[in-house]
């Protein structure tokens, strides 16, 4: 199955690297992450085209038959548009999402004074990436969240052993503050949880970890152009836009959690 988006084609990329299986049904794909089952968008199913309405049923049955276990729903399109209104009035949740590229090195202004910025090697730094992945984490979900935070950084850690990718910190003192990664895909080097703390936002860590990234990635001559992804309407598209990076594709992703667990 052909997808035009670069930000679905280096997704499926990445969930194969770490393990996960992408299965060719046709008309759609089924993406399974066995080593991380609460990992929505590592347990889902694909759909080359927009949504419609009357094919919501369809999608949602064929969810449940992949995923009859599931902690939740997610049904991915690889176009925006589409009748999502009528996911919306079934309760689901509705997330668009921008593709951007840039073939030139990110422009950034540089971090604030007192802000180190380096790769992320010990147990304690990726320890501290899956406790920024959990900020925002209401208590009562705190510990699952967290197991499902440390499954991630596990499999990144993988990537960054592999030689394929590196994960770059934002640190104030011995404290992590901001953090991303970025992994080299063929000629594609794609962005990946690109987060930084409520306290420490508009000093530019964003977009000066962006660019050391980008460094990183641009040292292989096989690379050729950078991929981020954001989500539609969000304050992140602007800081990339900024830093040289235009739009090339938008997707929409519907996702809910079971009847029995909302």
């Amino acid at each position: 199955m052909r997808l035009e988006s670069p930000g679905l084609t280096t997704d499926l990329d990445l969930l194969r690297l770490q393990g996960s299986t992408v299965t060719d049904h046709g008309d759609h794909l089924v993406v399974r992450t066995e080593a991380n089952p609460t990992f929505w968008w590592g347990n889902f199913v694909l759909v080359p085209t927009a949504a419609h309405a009357d094919e919501v049923d369809r999608w949602v049955a064929r969810f449940e038959e992949e995923f009859p276990d599931a902690q939740h729903r997610a049904v991915a399109f690889a176009h925006d548009g589409g009748d999502t209104d009528a996911w919306a009035a079934r309760g689901w949740d509705v997330e668009g999402d921008v593709d951007l590229a840039t073939t030139e090195l990110p422009t950034a202004a540089d971090a604030a004074d007192g802000i180190q910025l380096r790769v992320l090697t010990s147990d304690d730094d990726w320890e501290q990436s899956a406790q920024v992945g959990a900020r925002d984490t209401p208590e009562e979900q705190r510990d699952p969240r967290l197991v499902f935070e440390r499954r991630r950084v596990t499999a990144q850690r993988g990537l960054v052993d592999s030689g394929r990718a590196q994960w770059f910190g934002a640190f104030d003192g011995d404290r992590l503050v901001a953090r991303l990664g970025i992994v080299r895909l063929g000629d594609l080097a794609r962005y990946q949880d690109v987060v930084t703390l409520e306290s420490h936002r508009r000093r530019g860590l964003a977009g000066a970890l962006v660019r050391a990234a980008g460094e990183w990635a641009f040292d292989d001559p096989a690379i050729g152009r950078l991929v981020i992804v954001a989500e539609d309407g969000g304050p992140a598209i602007g800081l990339y836009q900024r830093a040289g990076f235009a739009e090339v594709a938008r997707h929409v992703g519907v996702s809910k959690p079971p009847p029995d667990a909302a």
